[in-house]
C-alpha cells in the first residue's frame, strides 16, 4: 500500500503468552487507540484452552489490524495464518503488522467472510465478530465455520454482550458442540465445533436486505441492497446532490466510481448514458460495496466484461486513466485528503476529463481550494453535504484556486 504511514494513528505494545508484540493502529479501523477488551478476552481463553504449539493453521475472520492471528503466530511462527476482512485497509495493516513483528507467510485470500476458501480447513478459526454486520450475516459466518475446521479443530469467537444470546441461540440451532462460554466486561466468548446448517453458494445471499426502486433525473432503476452499507432504501443527500449536477450533462468513455456504496451512481450512469459509457471501474476499500455494486450493474443490463472492481486500501493506490470520475471521498481522521486527493484525481483523469466529488460540506470546503488543476463547473449544497463537478484544466494553473463559474 502506498503512503500507509499516513493512516497510522499510533503504535502500541502488546504482550501475549510471554511474547512481546507491537501493532500499528489506525483511526479508520476498529480499536484505534489500543487493543480492545474483546480481543484480549478471546486470546486469554485460547491460551487456556488450546496449546499454541499444537496449532498448525489459523483463520482470522474480520482480522482488523491482525492482533488475534498475529499474536498466535508470534507464539508459534510455524502456524499457517490466513486472514480475511472486507476492508482492504485492514488487510494492509495486518500485513504491515506482520512485518513489524517479523512474521512471514500470512495468506490473504479474496472473498467475503469465510468465502473464497475452497476446501481449506483450519485447526483454529478466530473472530471478533462484527456486531454491526446484522443477524443473517453473523448466522452465516457461524454456520460456515464448522465446515472449515479440521477434525479436532475449534472455532473461538467473541461478541459484544448484547448479542451473546443471539450467538448462543444460533450455535444451538446449527447443532454445534459448545466447548467454552466465558463472559467478561462487555463481551462474551464462545468456543465450539461441529454442527451442520445449509449455506448459500451465492456470496451475497446472507448480506441481502431488500430490493428497492429509485427515481433519479431522467432514469429510474432497481437495486438489491445489503446490510451495513448506507442508502438501502432511500438516497443520501450526497448522492441526491450529485444527481442534481448531472441533470444536463453527458457522461461517456471510461468511468470510475470510487466508493459506489450500494451501486446507485454506477447503475444510474449505465442506465442513463448506456453504450456511450465504454467501461465502468468500481473502486473501494469495502469488498461488500464492490460486490453488490457489480451485481446491481449486471442486474441492470451491464455486461460483466465492461465492469472492473478494484479492492484497494485507498484511492491513492489506484492506477489508470478515466474520462469521468465520480468520487465519494473516504473520511479518515488525521489524513490530509485536501493535500493528497487533488493530485491523485488529476493523475487518474484523461486530458479534459471531469470529476464529480460529493462529501460533507466541511470536507469539500477544504478540498475545493486545493483543486488547482481543475475548473469548477457546478456545485450544489444539500443538508450539510456538497457536490461539485470539475473539469481537468488543459494546463496546470500556477497560482490561485478553482473559479466558481456557477453555483446552483
Amino acid at each position: 500500500m502506498k503512503n500507509l504511514d499516513l493512516f497510522i494513528n499510533k503504535r502500541v505494545k502488546f504482550r501475549f503468552f510471554r511474547q512481546e508484540l507491537q501493532f500499528d493502529l489506525s483511526q479508520s479501523l476498529f480499536s484505534s487507540f489500543d487493543v480492545d477488551r474483546g480481543t484480549r478476552l478471546l486470546l486469554k481463553t485460547i491460551a487456556k484452552q488450546v496449546p499454541p504449539a499444537e496449532i498448525g493453521s489459523v483463520l482470522d475472520v474480520g482480522c482488523g489490524v491482525g492482533v488475534i492471528g498475529l499474536s498466535l503466530k508470534k507464539v508459534n511462527p510455524a502456524i499457517a495464518l490466513t486472514v480475511q476482512d472486507r476492508d482492504a485497509l485492514a488487510l494492509a495493516f495486518t500485513q504491515q503488522n506482520a512485518r513489524l513483528n517479523k512474521l512471514a507467510e500470512v495468506f490473504v485470500p479474496g472473498g467475503l467472510a469465510l468465502q473464497g476458501l475452497g476446501d481449506g480447513r483450519f485447526d483454529l478459526i478466530v473472530s471478533n465478530l462484527p456486531g454491526k454486520a446484522g443477524g443473517p450475516v453473523l448466522a452465516d459466518m457461524l454456520a460456515r465455520m464448522p465446515r472449515h475446521l479440521t477434525e479436532t479443530g475449534r472455532a473461538a469467537v467473541v461478541v459484544v454482550r448484547p448479542l451473546a444470546d443471539q450467538i448462543e441461540t444460533a450455535l444451538q440451532k446449527q447443532g454445534s458442540e459448545m466447548l467454552l462460554k466465558e463472559a467478561g466486561k462487555g463481551y462474551t466468548v464462545f468456543h465450539f465445533r461441529g454442527g451442520e446448517t445449509a449455506v448459500s453458494d451465492d456470496a451475497l445471499t446472507p448480506y441481502l436486505r431488500a430490493q428497492s426502486h429509485f427515481q433519479a433525473p431522467r432514469a429510474a432503476y432497481t437495486l438489491q441492497t445489503v446490510y451495513n452499507v448506507p442508502e438501502f432504501d432511500q438516497l443520501g443527500f450526497y448522492t441526491a446532490a450529485a444527481y442534481e449536477l448531472l441533470k444536463g450533462e453527458k457522461v461517456n468513455g471510461r468511468v470510475l466510481v470510487w466508493n459506489p456504496g450500494q451501486g446507485h451512481v454506477p447503475v444510474y450512469v449505465a442506465r442513463r448514458w448506456g453504450t456511450a459509457v465504454q467501461a465502468i471501474t468500481l473502486g473501494s476499500r469495502d469488498l461488500l460495496s464492490l460486490t453488490i455494486s457489480a451485481h446491481n450493474l449486471v442486474e441492470n443490463g451491464r455486461a460483466p466484461a465492461k465492469i472492473t472492481t478494484t479492492h484497494l486500501p485507498s484511492i491513492l493506490d489506484l492506477d489508470g486513466q478515466f474520462d469521468f470520475i465520480a468520487a465519494f471521498p473516504d473520511v479518515d481522521p488525521g489524513v490530509a485528503w485536501s493535500d493528497l486527493l487533488p493530485g491523485q484525481l488529476a493523475a487518474l483523469l484523461a486530458p479534459n476529463g471531469r470529476v464529480l466529488l460529493s462529501a460533507k460540506s466541511s470536507l469539500m470546503q477544504r478540498l475545493l481550494p486545493a483543486m488547482r488543476q481543475f475548473t469548477l463547473q457546478k456545485d450544489k449544497k444539500r443538508r450539510g453535504f456538497r457536490a461539485a463537478l470539475l473539469q481537468k484544466s488543459a494546463q496546470r494553473r500556477k497560482t490561485g484556486s478553482v473559479i466558481h463559474k456557477e453555483t446552483l
